[in-house]
């Protein structure tokens, strides 16, 4: 669909800005990213150590940029037997794969008996162990982060990083692993909730909300039949065998893995650039952005605009002057309080952003608007989900070894109705919030290439001896030149590094101290949907 002057197109999936030549970063406004000032120091979220590094969760990932000359024996020659302690004190695998490797996690796959029994190779009473858990999912792709040391979301040689297919392996408590088993085909509604899995970090600190990320899996209706691919299994030992045996598996429709830490440490990555100015916002209701304030200098100015106002002006502007092929461009609105602490005047754009999400700020993707007349001129509507698991169906969530007990069931929501008319009228008016607020701030974004990030400033430190990195994100959808040989392997195993990108959507939860209300901690959270985007994990 090719760019209407006065209009904000409508954004379907969300797209990267492809130029036919190259693009250009510089500021026409140098208003919009003013000069340096000190930044607050990178956020850590610590609590006392509970427990022993040898007992904690571990990680391992296997890359590869030819999925096709990979076999189970190249991935089963380098899986690690699991410390005999992790086994016996309740450890279960969460094994994610990308589509290539489907077939491997097939139930009647040998692979997943193989790395089953590979895993409990070093343990001394293997015997007397209960039922042995598991989950596995297909994910879209992994996040490619060899040969990046001391910062793993962009090179030392200024590249950004880029997707892989692979394996990825994550060792945690089965204790710390909810679900709620998937409805029948037979009586899945319309309204049935799309999968999703999350995973939530606690570092036990009282009554402080944890970082989580919900993760949209990979579609595999071509690949096995079902739209989403997530699933628990329960591994028992045969006496006859030696051997551990798979025993039932089932569906899941949502999943949540909580690992622990002693500290978190946060990262991002946004390849985007700014096409307007930061504007307070006058009017709007839910999630409809209607009027923002027509000047940027003066934050005591009330006089409204249409909120699509400058967009319309400054998207064919901008798509003419770097030469955009695809005209369709997608936008995001960044929204902050005005009780936020960030600084505003910094010339690291990555910085800007990074601050901004640690302090509350919200990225919106902007759905549809523009153009109209009358009351509708210039509306702006954007995307509120921040969340991909209600209250509700937390409150379903059972432990694995529920899941799995004779006749256990998760309370499924009343049949053929969607989950927001199920809980009941009344039960929950979250959806009707205001997205952006009068007195709010709000400034629109376009996606880039990763590539053509020109802030290049690192925005995280090398990780700590020990510690675990997990990194979550959304695919970067460019076609990458095949730079190996088609007759040579290629893949990588990266201990101590789990992570996973979604074609779809990630949200991200977080603990926000708000220095303005003695200390107090509250949660926030926003969607991430920008092609390129990268949250990154490091527990220590």
């Amino acid at each position: 669909m090719s760019m209407i002057p006065g209009c904000v197109p409508i954004s379907m999936p969300a797209r990267l800005t492809f130029q036919s030549k190259p693009l250009r970063l510089s500021f026409r406004k140098t208003s919009w990213l003013c000069p340096r000032s000190p930044l607050p120091a990178q956020r850590w979220y610590t609590a006392q150590a509970t427990s022993t590094r040898e007992a904690r969760s571990f990680a391992y990932t296997w890359l590869t940029k030819t999925p096709d000359e990979i076999v189970p024996d190249d991935v089963l020659a380098t899986i690690p037997p699991i410390p005999a302690s992790v086994a016996e004190s309740g450890h279960i695998p969460i094994l994610l794969v990308t589509p290539s490797f489907a077939p491997w996690i097939d139930p009647a796959s040998p692979f997943l008996e193989q790395c089953v029994n590979k895993f409990l190779s070093n343990t001394p009473n293997v015997r007397s162990l209960n039922p042995l858990h598991a989950i596995a999912a297909i994910i879209d792709k992994l996040p490619d982060v060899r040969g990046q040391p001391g910062d793993a979301l962009i090179s030392s040689n200024g590249q950004a990083q880029s997707d892989s297919e692979g394996v990825s392996l994550l060792f945690v408590k089965a204790e710390n692993v909810q679900g709620k088993a998937a409805e029948s085909r037979r009586i899945r509604s319309s309204g049935t909730e799309e999968p999703a899995l999350l995973f939530s970090v606690n570092t036990n600190a009282p009554d402080r909300p944890a970082h989580e990320v919900g993760l949209r899996l990979a579609n595999t209706i071509f690949i096995n039949g079902n739209e989403n691919t997530l699933f628990g299994m329960r591994w028992s030992y045969n006496a006859t065998s030696s051997r551990f045996a798979l025993d039932q598996y089932l569906d899941f429709s949502n999943c949540v893995i909580t690992s622990p830490a002693n500290s978190v440490h946060n990262a991002f990555r946004f390849p985007l650039y700014p096409v307007s100015r930061r504007r307070k916002v006058i009017s709007g209701m839910g999630n409809i952005l209607r009027q923002v304030a027509k000047s940027a200098d003066d934050d005591q100015s009330n006089v409204p605009m249409p909120a699509s106002s400058e967009l319309e002006r400054e998207l064919p502007r901008y798509i003419e002057e770097h030469g955009i092929i695809d005209q369709r461009v997608s936008v995001w609105a960044l929204v902050e309080t005005p009780d936020m602490n960030v600084p505003i005047e910094t010339s690291f754009l990555q910085d800007r952003l990074s601050h901004s999400l640690r302090a509350g700020g919200k990225l919106h993707h902007v759905m549809s608007g523009g153009g109209g007349w009358g009351k509708k001129q210039g509306l702006l509507s954007l995307d509120p989900e921040i969340s991909f698991l209600e209250a509700t169906i937390r409150e379903e969530l059972l432990t694995i070894d529920q899941l799995f007990e004779p006749r256990a069931e998760s309370a499924d929501p009343i049949l053929g109705l969607p989950p927001f008319l199920s809980k009941g009228f009344g039960d929950d008016l979250s959806t009707l919030s205001q997205t952006a607020k009068p007195g709010d701030y709000v400034q629109f974004f376009v996606a880039v290439q990763p590539s053509d990030v020109h802030d290049k400033r690192p925005d995280i430190a090398k990780p700590q001896e020990g510690s675990i990195s997990c990194q979550f994100g959304i695919v970067t959808g460019i076609p990458e030149v095949q730079t190996i040989d088609g007759q040579q392997k290629d893949l990588v195993v990266l201990p101590n590094y789990f992570g996973a990108l979604s074609e779809k959507a990630i949200t991200y939860q977080q603990p926000i101290l708000d220095v303005q209300a003695n200390e107090q901690v509250f949660e926030s959270g926003t969607k991430l949907n920008v092609p390129g985007c990268r949250v990154e994990l490091t527990l220590a």
